[in-house]
C-alpha cells in the first residue's frame, strides 16, 4: 500500500541578510537614535526597550525588502488568504522604528498591525552564551501546531547576526528576552507592511 503524507497549509518565516552597505547606513543612523522622534506604543512601559522612528534610509530599505515580500508571497501564496477586499490592493510600508534595548530590558510578547512585519538586527551585544541564561537577548517566535499546542522557536543572536532580518505574518506572536552580562545596547529595526486602502473605500 502506498503511503502518502499530507502537508497541511501553514506560513513560515523568511530570514536572510540586508546588503552590507545598507547595514552600515542603518547602523550609523541607529547609533544617533537620541536625535530621533520617540515612539510611544502599546508596549511602552518601565523595563521595556525604548522605540524611536527611523527616518533617513527608509526608501532604500523599503526597496530592498519589497523583493523579499514578493518572494514570501510566491512561496506561501499568502495574500490570497485575505478575503475581506473586493479587489487587489497595493502594499504600503509604514514608518519603521528602532528598538533600543538596554541591560535588563525586554520586549514582551506581542503581534503587529498590518499584513507582514519584519525585524532587522543592527547591533547585537557580546553576550556570554555559556552562562546559565540560554535565552539572553534571543528573539522568540510563538505559534500553535495542528493540535493547538503552543510552540516556541528561539533565534539566538550574536555579532554575526548583525544585518540579518526576519519577515513574517504580522499576527505572529513574538518577544525578545532580556540580557544582563553587558552594558552594550541591543539595537534592531522593526516595521509593518499594510494594504494601502486609499481609493478602495
Amino acid at each position: 500500500m502506498e503511503n502518502n503524507e499530507l502537508n497541511l497549509l501553514n506560513f513560515g518565516v523568511i530570514t536572510s541578510k540586508i546588503p552590507e552597505d545598507l547595514l552600515i547606513k542603518l547602523k550609523i543612523e541607529c547609533l544617533n537614535f537620541i536625535e530621533k522622534e520617540k515612539m510611544i506604543s502599546g508596549l511602552t512601559s518601565n523595563g521595556v526597550a525604548e522605540h524611536y522612528y527611523l527616518e533617513d534610509n527608509n526608501i532604500e530599505l523599503f526597496n530592498f525588502l519589497s523583493e523579499w515580500v514578493k518572494k514570501y508571497n510566491e512561496k506561501y501564496n499568502y495574500f490570497k488568504t485575505f478575503k475581506f477586499l473586493n479587489k487587489d490592493a497595493p502594499l504600503i510600508f509604514k514608518k519603521p522604528w528602532l528598538n533600543i534595548q538596554k541591560k535588563g530590558e525586554f520586549i514582551p510578547t506581542h503581534s503587529h498591525d498590518g499584513v507582514l512585519s519584519y525585524s532587522i538586527w543592527i547591533k547585537i551585544p557580546n553576550l556570554n552564551i555559556n552562562n546559565d541564561n540560554k535565552f539572553a537577548g534571543c528573539f522568540e517566535i510563538q505559534y500553535q501546531n495542528i493540535l493547538g499546542a503552543r510552540l516556541n522557536y528561539q533565534i539566538t543572536l550574536d555579532k554575526n547576526s548583525e544585518g540579518q532580518f526576519v519577515l513574517f505574518p504580522s499576527t505572529l506572536y513574538h518577544c525578545v528576552y532580556p540580557f544582563f552580562d553587558t552594558d552594550e545596547l541591543r539595537i534592531s529595526i522593526s516595521g509593518n507592511i499594510c494594504f494601502d486602502n486609499e481609493g478602495l473605500l
